[in-house]
């Protein structure tokens, strides 16, 4: 658990909580004003560019206009900040924010550069100035300072080229250091109200500042996985809800969308090669995902730097699958489920029917033109080997060795790119189940490989399994936190999401029909969620094998009704982790009571965007968190 306070670790003023609270920053006591034709700048390498003519990097242009919009809304909107201290003296007129990028067609894709270096001063900047603000670049660089580095000497590099007053700059290597940037931006502008202001609300102007200038942030993030998972599966989301929540993570620095889109309850996305797959797995005809509804969601996620990542669930959880081709299932609503299944409706892919590999090939090849991100999570939890045995031929497989070859000779053959870098999940030799789970794996895996796509398992292949996989493969861990240590000692990456923290989807009470208990997962608050330390008794070494971690949005009882206030702010905390870590730069634990201050106030900006996120305590204590201490 986090501390509660911690007076060692540097705390942001209360005017300005950013989130997430930015790896390096310093801060003085003046302010600046924002003018009335306040605009964003952009400088693509040494060429200024004006607005207009970002017609060809369309989503800086985006970007900028949304940051602009938010800016117009606080300079219109009712809910001036109050607490601003009208007596601190104001340095200057902000009249523009310039922004420099050297790299603006970055790929968005895992390990993208996303650093950016925030200035805002309340006296004209110079080169000689900066410099000495900025100090000397004599470092001892680790792999996070290096981005912190590169992004600083953009800084400097940009200072030194500035003419006129502009006394605000933001510097990144790519456009998405360029979203982050803004995001922090728009966070560290307030409104107050102006004398023009009225209290029926007509002709509100506020007046926009700067606070506690001047500014100076270097940030990048902790982790370059960053992620929300959601499942389409139980419950059906319209698209509007997709998109809400993507504009939601973009606020808060989140980078990777986990679309668990298909389950064993149905199949809502539509394929242009088995279209029968959704026609009569889907569960209702209007609950459907397009090709077009794939494709905009992807793009409105790539305009907020935010990577669709797919999720295709197999070989367990299939049963959907079985209402369109009942020859590539097994099991399919077996009773009792309890027996096949870890919920109802039971059913798994038959390994041993050729035609599963028409299929999944078919779709493999669909799915990688369809959603451009180089990894594909391809599932692998929770298979059930009794499931399998209601099948004469699997069992055959199982029980008798002689018949092997004879049957998987009438399987497509391994492809070579199946067959490369393979390395064993653990020593011995596999059981004869993990035989036959290993004939599925060794085809379906070679399908993606061969669509250049880098695979993502969930942690049971890794662990309960004797199996090969491809070195390349990154392990998704939820059930236990310690488990990462011993994938990690596997030689493989780790994507964390322990249940223990974060699968926000627990403590609804037990759903099966008949069940008054709770739920086989408990619920976590914020704190709990914000105590989740991804590294916690790794070594360095071993550090360097957690490439992030996502909060998991599981769908039995959660619809568009309750989908935002589950998420949110909860997945705010979590974001904090993910981009700034569980400890400052001084290795220090960031305090609970800090966090709250924070967090409540990102929670207003949540509702004021239109997410219905929950509130995290009563309202008064927003004023007076240091009032609503749990008490020893």
């Amino acid at each position: 658990m986090a501390p509660v306070d911690n007076d060692a670790v540097k705390n942001l003023p209360a005017e300005q909580p950013l989130w997430p609270i930015p790896t390096s920053f310093t801060h003085g006591k003046d302010s600046v004003v924002l003018s009335s034709n306040f605009a964003i700048k952009v400088r693509i390498g040494s060429q200024q560019t004006s607005l207009t003519s970002l017609e060809n990097y369309p989503i800086i242009q985006k970007a900028v206009a949304r940051c602009m919009d938010r800016l117009a809304v606080k300079r219109n909107t009712t809910r001036p900040d109050n607490s601003l201290d009208s007596s601190v003296g104001q340095g200057s007129i902000l009249s523009e924010l310039v922004i420099t990028v050297n790299s603006p067609e970055a790929a968005l894709e895992f390990g993208a550069i996303e650093s950016y270096a925030l200035n805002v001063t309340f006296l004209p900047i110079t080169s000689s100035n900066f410099f000495a603000a900025a100090g000397n670049n004599n470092y001892v660089l680790n792999k996070r300072e290096d981005e912190h580095h590169h992004a600083e000497i953009l800084a400097r590099q940009s200072a030194i080229a500035l003419t006129g007053t502009s006394s605000a700059f933001l510097s990144t290597e790519t456009q998405w250091g360029i979203l982050h940037g803004l995001e922090t931006f728009t966070q560290l502008v307030r409104s107050r109200a102006s004398s023009s202001s009225t209290a029926a609300g007509d002709n509100i102007v506020n007046t926009l500042e700067v606070p506690n200038a001047p500014w100076s942030i270097q940030d990048a993030p902790r982790y370059s996985h960053r992620g929300l998972l959601l499942d389409t599966s139980r419950h059906y989301f319209p698209v509007a809800d997709i998109i809400r929540t993507l504009d939601a993570m973009s606020t808060v620095k989140l980078n990777v969308f986990h679309w668990h889109v298909l389950d064993q309850q149905s199949y809502p996305l539509v394929s242009k090669t088995y279209p029968d797959l959704t026609a009569k797995g889907a569960e209702r005809a209007d609950r459907i995902y397009s090709i077009d509804d794939v494709a905009s969601i992807i793009r409105f996620g790539e305009e907020r730097g935010i990577r669709v990542l797919p999720e295709f669930d197999a070989p367990g959880h299939t049963a959907s699958w079985g209402r369109a081709y009942p020859n590539i299932t097994v099991c399919v609503d077996a009773l009792p489920h309890s027996a096949y299944a870890a919920e109802p409706p039971a059913g798994q892919l038959d390994p041993l029917e050729p035609f599963t590999y028409s299929v999944l090939d078919g779709l493999v090849k669909e799915w990688a033109a369809q959603f451009p991100d180089k990894h594909v999570h391809i599932g692998g939890d929770e298979i059930n080997f009794n499931c399998w045995k209601t099948s004469q031929r699997l069992k055959e497989y199982i029980d008798k060795p002689e018949k092997r070859r004879e049957l998987e000779s009438k399987l497509p053959p391994v492809s070579p790119e199946g067959q490369n870098t393979m390395r064993q999940t653990r020593s011995g030799s596999q059981s004869d189940e993990d035989k036959l789970l290993q004939v599925y794996l060794d085809r379906a895996i070679g399908m993606y490989l061969n669509q250049k796509k880098i695979p993502i398992v969930w942690e049971e292949i890794a662990l309960e399994h004797n199996v090969q996989l491809p070195e390349s493969t990154v392990v998704q861990v939820w059930k236990n936190a310690a488990n990462a240590k011993k994938i990690i000692q596997q030689g493989r990456p780790v994507i964390l999401s322990s249940v223990e923290y974060w699968y926000l989807d627990c403590g609804s009470g037990a759903w099966l029909v008949g069940s008054q208990g709770q739920s086989w997962c408990g619920f976590t608050n914020w704190q709990r969620v914000y105590s989740y330390s991804l590294t916690e008794k790794l070594t360095p070494e071993q550090q360097k094998m957690v490439y992030g971690g996502e909060v998991c949005m599981w769908a039995e009882q959660t619809d568009s009704s309750n989908l935002d206030s589950n998420l949110w702010p909860r997945t705010a905390a979590a974001a904090e982790v993910l981009w700034s870590g569980s400890y400052d730069a001084e290795g220090k634990s960031r305090p609970l009571l800090q966090a709250a201050r924070r967090l409540s106030e990102v929670r207003e900006r949540l509702v004021e965007m239109g997410v219905r996120a929950a509130p995290i305590f009563p309202s008064w204590c927003s004023k007076h968190p240091e009032a609503c201490l749990k008490e020893r």
